[in-house]
């Protein structure tokens, strides 16, 4: 009978206490599942931001290379004025 009166009181504290590791093993799950959610948000945040900075990256590498070219076309019409230039100023001479 004293086991029975142990038993009637042991099982409503060990029921309250699984009912509160439950509630707490509840609670970390959920801050491990939003913990996992932001990181997976700040991640597709930095691969859109590395992709807008490619993107912008391979932009003014073409604007380089254009600016390039008409420099070196505008290099070799000064070339050829400075040629034209000269034999004038040779034949005048």
């Amino acid at each position: 009978m004293a086991f029975s009166l142990q038993a009637a009181y042991a099982a409503p504290l060990i029921l309250l206490a699984q009912t509160r590791q439950a509630e707490r093993d509840k609670v970390h799950t959920d801050a491990d599942a939003q913990h996992r959610e932001d990181l997976a948000k700040a991640n597709e945040q930095r691969l859109a931001l590395a992709a807008q900075h490619s993107e912008q990256m391979l932009d003014l590498l073409q604007q380089n290379t254009k600016l390039t070219e008409l420099s070196q076309q505008l290099s070799q019409r000064i070339e050829v004025l400075t040629r034209e230039i000269h034999s004038k100023m040779l034949q005048d001479s």
